[in-house]
């Protein structure tokens, strides 16, 4: 390297040690205000439906509810390609209440639609997180007769269909 590349370079360290202190000094009192959102990044979620929360009551104590029908979350259903929900194809009367038990080792949930790009998704039931070993229910007292595919928000390849009659 000769005196001209070596001056250069120095000159380069420089002019970076000179930014670097400037922008530390505009920047130092700019402190993290607690409640202060605002950013051209941030964008609001948007509110859940209320008719999602109709059809699923996970926050219900599952021990004190007689469910009619259950569907199983397989044990290695996350891994993809292995069986998932048991039965795959349900079928029940509507009112009846669908107690799902999520005997795999990691989050799933069941939630109505063809996956997470269906725009409908979750409107009619969503049971939302249920974690390893717990359970949801599923009411269909409120939810019209017909023919629902249903997918795990988690592992989207899950899928399965409710056929209310």
């Amino acid at each position: 390297m000769g005196l001209n590349e070596k001056i250069i370079f120095v000159a380069i360290l420089g002019l970076g040690a000179i930014v670097g202190v400037i922008t530390y000094t505009i920047f130092m009192g700019l402190v993290p205000t607690a409640g202060d959102t605002r950013s051209i990044y941030r964008q609001d979620l948007p509110p859940k439906p209320a008719e999602a929360s109709a059809g699923a009551k996970s926050s219900v104590d599952v021990s004190s509810v007689e469910p009619d029908v259950t569907l199983t979350i397989l044990e290695g259903a996350a891994t993809q390609g292995n069986p998932d929900y048991d039965p795959k194809e349900l079928s029940v009367k509507a009112g009846d209440i669908i107690k799902v038990d999520n005997v795999d080792t990691v989050p799933h949930t069941v939630t109505n639609g063809e996956g997470p790009n269906d725009p409908d998704a979750g409107k009619v039931f969503d049971t939302s997180i249920i974690n390893a070993g717990e359970a949801a229910i599923i009411d269909t007292q409120e939810i019209s007769p017909g023919d629902y595919a249903y997918y795990c928000a988690v592992h989207p390849y899950m899928t399965g269909t409710l056929k209310i009659e």
